[in-house]
């Protein structure tokens, strides 16, 4: 079965390089610049044309790609959609991401200011070495021209909606960028995960993963 990747905002597969799932092909999915005040629902439904969805599928999205997989899920009922270190709706984004909405200099932001603000908050994304430091910078400069403003304004504009079904929600107890205490009926809680455990507690998400996997396959 394929298995289709969304990484968090504007990095790159390269997030998923200690992905490990048994008997299933793993695809990655490529960011594209928003267009102007695009919707999260349109956005991701332009984001699933690079799904093939004739076939039996799973979704797994970080971060803002979780959440781009949670409108990819209203529309083309993937067997199981994997959150890591994301949300599924708005209630469960944090204010101090939401107060963005009602001050929206984000649209006039530079995507070089972003990447710069990203690397100075480094730490709360749980990026720990110097390594890890530099693999981050490098997917953010993966990022298509003008992709920034436009996946924030999706989150700002994001609308509450029921939850799609099959959701598996992971998350961790010390994510900073979206705090573990904000989710709501959490299926699993990875200690001391922080918003980057993707890469740093792999072989604890990838054990979760293959056990809900292994009756598709």
């Amino acid at each position: 079965m394929k298995v289709y990747c969304i990484p968090g905002m504007g990095v790159d597969a390269r997030l998923f390089k200690n992905l490990e799932l048994n008997n299933c092909s793993i695809q990655h999915i490529k960011w594209l610049t928003p267009t102007k005040n695009e919707t999260l629902p349109s956005y991701a439904n332009r984001l699933a044309e690079q799904i093939n969805t004739t076939e039996p599928f799973a979704l797994l999205g970080v971060s803002f790609g979780g959440m781009c997989a949670v409108e990819i899920a209203r529309t083309h009922k993937p067997l199981k959609t994997f959150l890591i270190s994301s949300c599924k709706t708005i209630d469960e984004v944090p204010q101090k991401i939401k107060v963005w909405k009602n001050i929206p200099l984000y649209k006039s932001i530079s995507d070089t200011t972003y990447k710069k603000a990203a690397l100075l908050l480094k730490k709360q994304f749980g990026v720990n070495t110097k390594e890890q430091e530099e693999k981050f910078k490098n997917m953010l400069n993966t990022a298509p021209q003008n992709y920034f403003k436009g996946a924030v304004h999706c989150i700002m504009s994001w609308k509450s909606s029921p939850i799609p079904e099959n959701i598996v929600h992971i998350h961790g107890t010390k994510d900073m960028i979206l705090p573990y205490h904000k989710i709501k009926n959490c299926n699993y809680t990875i200690n001391n995960g922080s918003h980057f455990m993707i890469i740093n507690k792999a072989v604890e998400i990838n054990k979760i993963l293959n056990t809900e996997l292994k009756s598709y396959i």
